[in-house]
């Protein structure tokens, strides 16, 4: 049975657009001005989704809500820049999957979600170029192995193999990796398989930058030197760990920015 939604008084047309699909809302909000002066001015039970599309980037950010179907996969979402997922409920496994199997993220994808503590995933390829995950526990050692990415941060993670991702950087001809921060709290004996060296002024810097924001001070830290002349430091601190690769090995822009 149809009927005119927009001649309903503005109490009753809430209560018919709150019982709308996400994807519903959104066509409906793109039909007029008032429409879209409508859907913005009800409350719903979601925070928001964010798209942002630029010259230089399509942006998309998910504040979700299981009330309401706002995942990628309600939208059909195969391909983009950016990918931003946070929310304070469980999500299903079957939504975040597909965003690890179905969706190319090119540079920025940021995790903080809810997940069942018995979650497992298999192996996933991440090769973003910034990558931010809260609660990793569900990461295989293959994965993290496997990590491609130019930035890695991870919070809350379990016992991953930090000395084989090293050693596996070491082996490797991988020009794009920047740094891995990452919770740590057991420490290593570095000097035990590794050809290790202290900190040489006369080599490198003291700081090294890790955002506009922040730099990691390096002077206690382990340097390792790649066949190709790629110099990497590790440094444990604050039940952290560090690895990150000196492309330009003096940074005095740094010295300016806060300590981590």
């Amino acid at each position: 049975m149809e009927f005119p939604l927009l001649n309903l008084p503005s109490l009753a047309y809430e209560k018919v657009l709150l019982n709308f699909e996400v994807a519903d809302l959104v066509d409906f909000s793109l039909l007029s001005s008032r429409c879209h002066r409508i859907v913005r001015s009800i409350r719903f039970p979601f925070t928001g989704v964010y798209v942002g599309v630029t010259e230089h980037s399509n942006m998309i950010r998910f504040f979700l809500d299981n009330r309401q179907k706002l995942y990628p996969q309600e939208f059909g979402i195969t391909k983009c820049d950016e990918l931003f997922m946070w929310t304070s409920q469980h999500i299903s496994s079957d939504e975040l999957k597909y965003v690890f199997e179905k969706v190319q993220i090119s540079k920025y994808l940021i995790l903080d979600l809810q997940l069942a503590d018995d979650f497992e995933c298999e192996f996933v390829q991440f090769s973003m170029d910034k990558l931010k995950i809260k609660r990793p526990f569900w990461i295989t050692n293959e994965t993290f192995l496997a990590m491609d990415c130019v930035q890695i941060q991870l919070k809350d993670n379990g016992n991953l193999p930090i000395r084989e991702f090293v050693s596996k950087w070491l082996s490797s001809r991988n020009t794009r990796f920047e740094w891995l921060k990452m919770e740590w709290n057991t420490h290593i004996n570095w000097n035990e398989g590794f050809k290790t060296m202290q900190w040489n002024p006369a080599i490198r810097g003291r700081n090294f930058r890790i955002d506009s924001l922040t730099r990691l001070d390096c002077t206690e830290g382990i340097d390792f030197l790649r066949d190709d002349g790629l110099l990497a430091t590790v440094v444990e601190r604050n039940d952290r760990i560090y690895f990150v690769v000196w492309h330009k090995r003096f940074q005095p822009e740094a010295d300016r920015l806060f300590s981590v």
